[in-house]
């Protein structure tokens, strides 16, 4: 009995060491214990939760941009394409190529195409025959086209006074002595020719009989034809007036000084252009007028676009450009004025009878101008 409980004990003995062995090596070799189900999902859904907020960042960003570009491919469409031209490289037309740098006509739902169509005669016909709707031109070749019925009329008035010089060749001395010389203009009818005749009759000599005159085609070939000695005289005003003086003219008058009312710039368009696109044209005329104030507002940048547009980089012609038609010469509100236009019509009225009994005001209409000003329009761009 006790032999076989000794040789029971000393089986279990055995058993329960081997168990113990077995149970040892099987734990060592388990990995170590799996995290529990509370600490293993937060770190598996940690990544997810982190990459959801980039994604929601993002999409509202690429939700964002779409309209804004959509917008903005609206916004281009929108605007209003319109052909503008201008007649001359002088600084009458300044306002013009101030309010195209500066983005105005963008600003106010316009995509203008500004182009230079060189002498009033050609920019005229141009406009008569719808080629260009709205243009920068002299009142003289406005008014002598609408006297012989075509359809057109002034609707700004943005240089309403002579901004010219009459500049001689060194030998001529005084204006008496062109009597039997020949001076020269850009085309009959034009600025120069009115501001040619209005200052020799000043003088006493009568133009085609004492004194030749004869077309040259432009401001920049009336002053190659000054130098090289084809006529004895012409006129123009900023910059190439400026480059005659640097070129040793004589600057013989300063006829800025006589105070003639004449609109030497005009903006025209016809009737038909302004009945069919009213809002157009109330457009175009905001940015015009906003031009002008940035233009007496910021100097500097009104230089730099005169000094563009007329290829100089001589900041003495930018200067008298300036000086001449935007601090002196532009209006803050572009009106068109009746005496400005009478004084186109007595001089038209030497060779045309029907300029003699017509009326400054069918010439002319400054509704939008006056739409402007009376809306305040104008006085809140100069911070009035």
């Amino acid at each position: 009995m006790n032999k076989r409980s000794n040789w029971w004990g000393s089986k279990m003995l055995a058993a329960l060491v081997v168990g113990l062995l077995i149970a040892l090596v099987v734990g060592c070799a388990q990995p170590a214990p799996t995290p529990t189900p509370t600490a293993t999902q937060p770190a598996k859904a940690a990544p997810t939760k982190e990459a959801k907020p980039e994604t929601k960042a993002a999409t509202p960003q690429a939700k964002e941009a779409k309209p804004q570009a959509t917008q903005a491919a609206k916004a281009e469409q929108k605007l209003t394409k319109i052909k503008v031209a201008y007649a001359a490289i002088s600084g009458v037309h300044a306002p013009l190529w101030i309010t195209k740098e500066r983005g105005l006509f963008e600003k106010y739902g316009l995509d203008v195409s500004l182009e230079y169509i060189a002498t009033s005669g050609v920019l005229t016909a141009a406009l008569i025959a719808g080629e260009v709707p709205m243009a920068g031109q002299s009142g003289g070749a406005m008014i002598s086209a609408a006297l012989g019925g075509a359809d057109v009329v002034i609707v700004a008035g943005i240089i309403n006074a002579i901004g010219q010089y009459l500049y001689s060749q060194p030998s001529i001395q005084r204006i008496e002595d062109l009597r039997g010389k020949t001076v020269g203009v850009t085309r009959f009818g034009a600025t120069t020719d009115f501001s040619a005749r209005y200052t020799l009759k000043k003088f006493g000599l009568e133009p085609d009989k004492d004194v030749s005159v004869v077309q040259t085609g432009g401001l920049p070939e009336s002053l190659a034809a000054l130098q090289a000695g084809g006529i004895q005289a012409t006129v123009f005003g900023p910059p190439n007036s400026t480059a005659a003086k640097k070129a040793g003219m004589r600057e013989l008058f300063n006829i800025g000084d006589l105070a003639i009312p004449y609109h030497m710039g005009t903006i025209a368009t016809s009737k038909r252009f302004l009945a069919n696109n009213e809002d157009t044209a109330r457009s175009f005329l905001k940015a015009i007028v906003e031009g002008i104030a940035t233009a007496k507002k910021d100097k500097e940048f009104a230089m730099k676009v005169i000094g563009q547009y007329t290829k100089s980089n001589d900041r003495e012609v930018q200067e008298d450009t300036y000086s001449m038609f935007i601090d002196k010469l532009a209006p803050r509100v572009p009106y068109a004025t009746s005496e400005g236009i009478q004084t186109i019509l007595d001089e038209i009225a030497r060779d045309n009878p029907k300029a003699k009994d017509a009326k400054p005001e069918v010439f002319y209409d400054n509704r939008l101008v006056k739409e402007l000003d009376d809306s305040g329009f104008i006085k809140k761009l100069y911070g009035e």
